[in-house]
């Protein structure tokens, strides 16, 4: 039987480790899905992050949708016969329809599981997922849990550079032409990711301007410091390149992530992103 401090933790697959690394932290993966020409595929499950990359770079059109509710219908109803309850922390509900999802069918539970939204995705939901995670180690009450989480939830940051403007294009997040002119001028912009949605932040002249700039961005919003995830979507030199900029700064990078597929579909092969929250 399972002990009163039972909990099994669930993220969906923006959270950009595999579903066996996840495991090794004792984290549940469930998968986005993935559209490529009027067929879906589930994350890490019927198409890889590898895969999906490829098929970017050869032009092909894809999309990304929210994680079935029959995948997590099966995931809570495994994980509640041996724990007894089930943490679903997630992708912001800005950003996708997952956290909807979610809510829908953990109502069927009784109140065994709760869904949290991470307001970020990638490595910030990691750490809204390991912050609520050192609450209830603490003793926090299930049901104080978000209100406990939310003042941490607030202050976890995203900076994200795509390495070009094509992607963004694509998928109708700027139109035609800013995507020529950026494209002519080599300008990018550094996306900015707070309180669940996806900002505009500075534009830059450049790749490697745009990783000074995320630097800058971070030293501005956590001048003492902070958890730090990195992320990129094949692009491992620029996330290095990141790194080197932080490391020399006395800054600890906990871990390099793929980008994952929501994140590389709308933003493209190239991509760097840095994840940041406050230090407990």
């Amino acid at each position: 039987m399972p002990t009163a401090s039972s909990t099994a933790f669930v993220a969906d697959s923006t959270l950009g480790l595999t579903p066996e690394e996840a495991l090794r932290h004792g984290i549940h993966l469930v998968p986005q899905q993935v559209v490529h020409k009027d067929r879906t595929y589930r994350d890490f499950l019927d198409i890889t992050p590898e895969e999906v990359l490829a098929l970017l770079e050869k032009g092909e059109r894809l999309t990304t949708s929210q994680v079935a509710p029959a995948d997590f219908q099966e995931t809570y109803e495994r994980l509640l016969r041996t724990h007894d309850r089930v943490l679903s922390v997630h992708i912001s509900g800005q950003l996708s329809g997952t956290v909807a999802t979610a809510l829908s069918v953990a109502q069927h539970f009784g109140g065994r599981v709760k869904v949290l939204d991470s307001w970020s995705l990638n490595g910030g939901l990691w750490l809204v997922l390991e912050e609520a995670r050192r609450l209830l180690k603490e003793g926090v009450a299930w049901e104080r849990l978000e209100e406990r989480i939310s003042p941490y939830r607030e202050r976890v940051r995203g900076y994200v550079l795509p390495k070009t403007l094509v992607y963004l294009q694509r998928s109708g997040r700027i139109s035609g032409l800013q995507g020529l002119v950026g494209g002519l001028l080599r300008i990018l912009p550094v996306l900015e990711v707070k309180g669940g949605r996806v900002l505009p932040g500075p534009r830059v002249r450049g790749f490697h301007e745009g990783l000074r700039r995320i630097a800058e961005l971070f030293r501005r919003d956590f001048p003492q410091g902070a958890l730090v995830h990195l992320a990129h979507a094949a692009n491992p030199e620029g996330a290095r390149a990141l790194g080197e900029l932080l490391r020399s700064e006395g800054v600890e990078v906990l871990s390099t992530l793929p980008a994952g597929a929501a994140v590389s579909v709308h933003t493209g092969p190239g991509t760097v992103a840095l994840f940041a929250g406050p230090r407990r």
